[in-house]
């Protein structure tokens, strides 16, 4: 891949993961901060869901770390950090955060520099199965990352949390114009 590709894959892809995973963050302490002003275990967010058969926030979380540092890792050739899925409170949610974006930080443009149209990516979900790198990326882990983030962001908000889109977008860096 041309550096110019995998300088666009870099900005496009990790440095949006490392911005959203650190808004979901911010999210995360916004919910601790609410829960004690209104006096109440912030921990109870853990297992908030949005219908019976999905996903609590607990694992929402831990879905959108996963799936950010597993394409990361695919396209870049290195070996995905394993983290247990063993989180129960909003303090643990923030350190398995941290521990995600620790690891995207050690990314760089070159990582992605052999990565070609062609280059093939397992997935783990139906085992044994494999996409090529952009469909992977942009069909698959894009979206999937994003509906878990947003999900997450839902859960709090309805738990009361006080956020809005900005708290969602994160930081977007802005200069004048």
């Amino acid at each position: 891949m041309p550096f110019k590709e995998a300088l666009a894959v870099y900005y496009a892809m990790t440095r949006q993961f490392i911005r959203s995973l650190r808004a979901l963050d911010h999210n995360l302490e916004k919910a601790i901060h609410h829960a004690e002003a209104k006096k109440f275990d912030p921990d109870n967010f853990c297992t908030a869901r949005l219908a019976p058969d999905m996903f609590p926030l607990t694992r929402q979380v831990q879905v959108a770390c996963d799936v950010a540092k597993r394409i990361v890792s695919a396209l870049s050739g290195r070996e995905a950090p394993v983290h247990e899925d063993t989180e129960r409170t909003m303090a643990e949610l923030r350190a398995r955060v941290a521990k995600c974006l620790a690891y995207l930080e050690t990314i760089t443009p070159d990582d992605f520099a052999k990565v070609t149209p062609t280059t093939l990516v397992k997935v783990p979900n139906p085992p044994g199965k494999v996409m090529y790198a952009p469909d992977a990326l942009l069909a698959r882990s894009v979206p999937n990352f994003f509906f878990h983030v947003t999900t997450a962001y839902g859960l709090l908000r309805k738990g009361g949390v006080e956020l809005g889109k900005r708290d969602y977008l994160g930081d977007v860096p802005m200069i004048d114009g």
